[in-house]
């Protein structure tokens, strides 16, 4: 107590300072003096309301992941929605607007761990594989179009041809005339952004940025999943048909994310020897 009583006597000036000090700021931005108490409120709220903004930031990026895979699982669900609108028998097709309707496809998300671009026969790795229920001759598809088919698989992982691969044959439809053609990629005219549309009937009218999608006869995908749009148009009079420029619908040098394409009903048709 006696050592309590020195040493308030020792900084008696200085404590008193600081009681004022306590009593001018308390007075200053009471409830009473509303124009400092207004700046007061305003200047903390602004501090409260930046230090909210940043901790809001700090957490929406660790949650980037969860909102990515929501957003994956989402896309496919709606293309489930989407292509399951369709029932494909060989190669005719029955286009039944009722999302009810017996469903015959199914998508899984996959991530593609290795996409090639630059080489005349191109694959890519995705991080699925027997163990999630894929096999080969699943197609894979991408936030835009048609990526592939899976050719080779493991457990954990599936190897890819995709559509930038001599060897990759796929039948696709002109979206406005509904007429047939065939997809090819030859590495010595076109890059990874580029294709070819051949055996196109030579009245039918193309024009330029038109689309061609799948026609879903192999089973493998869905009809009216996009594959390419239009560049150039030339004809060839001997054959009687159109060769077609394309631009691809996915760009092979930033390609992520895919969805494995499950057939549901690929036995039954294949007992009935509709596709291969």
């Amino acid at each position: 107590m006696r050592n309590i009583i020195r040493l308030i006597q020792k900084y008696k000036n200085f404590l008193f300072f600081m009681m004022l000090e306590i009593i001018v700021v308390s007075l200053l931005f009471s409830w009473r003096n509303s124009f400092h108490s207004s700046n007061y409120i305003n200047s903390s709220n602004t501090i409260s309301a930046s230090l909210f903004s940043l901790k809001n930031d700090v957490v929406s990026y660790f949650k980037l992941r969860d909102i990515n895979e929501s957003l994956l699982d989402e896309n496919a669900f709606l293309k489930e929605k989407l292509f399951n609108q369709s029932v494909i028998v060989g190669k005719r097709f029955v286009k039944v607007n009722d999302s009810l309707f017996y469903k015959s496809y199914s998508f899984q998300k996959t991530k593609i761990i290795n996409s090639q671009f630059k080489f005349s026969e191109n694959n890519l790795l995705i991080n699925k594989g027997r163990l999630n229920g894929l096999s080969i001759k699943m197609g894979l598809i991408g936030t835009k179009g048609v990526i592939g088919i899976i050719d080779n698989v493991s457990a954990h992982f599936s190897a890819v041809k995709p559509l930038i691969n001599p060897t990759f044959g796929l039948k696709v439809i002109h979206k406005k005339s509904n007429t047939w053609g065939d997809f090819k990629w030859l590495p010595s005219k076109n890059n990874y952004r580029t294709a070819f549309i051949e055996n196109v009937p030579i009245y039918t009218s193309v024009n330029q940025n038109d689309i061609f999608i799948t026609t879903g006869s192999d089973g493998v995908f869905p009809f009216g999943v996009k594959v390419g749009k239009v560049i150039e148009v030339s004809e060839n009079i001997e054959l009687q048909t159109l060769s077609i420029l394309i631009e691809l619908e996915e760009d092979y040098s930033n390609s992520n994310i895919g969805f494995v394409v499950k057939n549901l009903n690929s036995d039954e048709i294949k007992n009935l020897n509709l596709i291969d």
